[in-house]
């Protein structure tokens, strides 16, 4: 029998899809984002099984709280859930306190301390594991070629019913990395309108206007649904250029507990909205993992 760890399941994400090397750590990362990412990297790369939690079966589970300083020194690491060992939570205390100094703060991060939470499980698995069946990882719609593709543990297909969508995907986590939303039935759905035969002459927004659009019809559908949209941001990318916002919903079983990220973009094709929810406490790390699978998303006709 062997132990793996899996700690914050946006630090798996980010090691499939970024190929290039941790950046170092005395330079400051060029936003917050990066910095995010950085740290994730970091404290990933220093957790491995405690020798004291060699003799427990089965897995165990923990989540941190971590308070980051300016100048990237952990201020301080607390326990927000145990794994139920007190010997295992400290020694895992332990391993993120050596991941210090972590990168100092970007221009863009004005405060003199942050903070960040880090879910952490340790695995028993068999020494020769069976392999199991292969995921699906790729999935893309034969009638409109909207598509996505995410990395393993994650699962992507078509979702039983697309509703106002002409072709909906849907993505889970088998491993529950990160966790869903109290109430929510899926991690992730991306929905994709197409554009009207008889629309298609007409000139998309260009510029601001093309986000200012976007921005109006988030308020207003957020304000009907009496969420509160608590940050907002842009992405110009080939292909994809648009918002992402996170909400706290209003209504909505535990939505106390919950957010969601929204994603929504137009492109030549149509329009592409997609949408995920997890915990509170989890959305600071799954963000960058929702954004990882929103890079993914095609619409591809040929």
């Amino acid at each position: 029998m062997r132990w793996r760890s899996l700690a914050s399941r946006v630090a798996m994400i980010l090691a499939v899809t970024l190929a290039h090397p941790a950046p170092t750590l005395a330079a400051a990362p060029a936003n917050q984002a990066e910095w995010s990412k950085a740290v994730q990297r970091r404290l990933i790369s220093r957790l491995d099984f405690p020798r004291e939690a060699e003799h427990i079966s089965g897995s165990l589970a923990l989540s941190l709280n971590i308070t980051v300083l300016r100048n990237g020194a952990i201020y301080d690491v607390t326990i927000a859930r145990s794994s139920g060992y007190e010997a295992v939570d400290k020694a895992t205390i332990a391993m993120v306190r050596r991941a210090a100094p972590l990168p100092v703060f970007s221009a863009d991060m004005t405060e003199e301390k942050t903070s960040l939470t880090l879910p952490v499980r340790f695995q028993m698995e068999d020494a020769d594991p069976t392999p199991p069946a292969a995921a699906p990882r790729r999935y893309v719609d034969l009638a409109t070629g909207f598509g996505a593709t995410v990395s393993a543990p994650f699962q992507i297909g078509a979702a039983r019913e697309s509703g106002r969508y002409d072709a909906l995907i849907e993505i889970s986590a088998p491993e529950s990395f990160p966790p869903v939303a109290p109430g929510a039935k899926f991690l992730c759905r991306a929905g994709f309108t197409a554009t009207a035969a008889d629309a298609a002459k007409t000139k998309a927004p260009q510029g601001a206007q093309a986000y200012d659009s976007l921005v109006a019809a988030a308020t207003i559908q957020q304000r009907k649904l009496r969420g509160t949209i608590e940050q907002l941001d842009v992405f110009d990318q080939p292909g994809r250029r648009g918002i992402d916002y996170i909400v706290a919903p209003g209504v909505g079983p535990g939505h106390e507990d919950a957010r969601q990220y929204i994603a929504d973009w137009v492109r030549p094709e149509g329009r592409i909205r997609l949408a995920c929810a997890t915990t509170r406490d989890a959305m600071p790390d799954a963000l960058a993992t929702f954004r990882a699978i929103r890079d993914t998303v095609i619409v591809d006709r040929r």
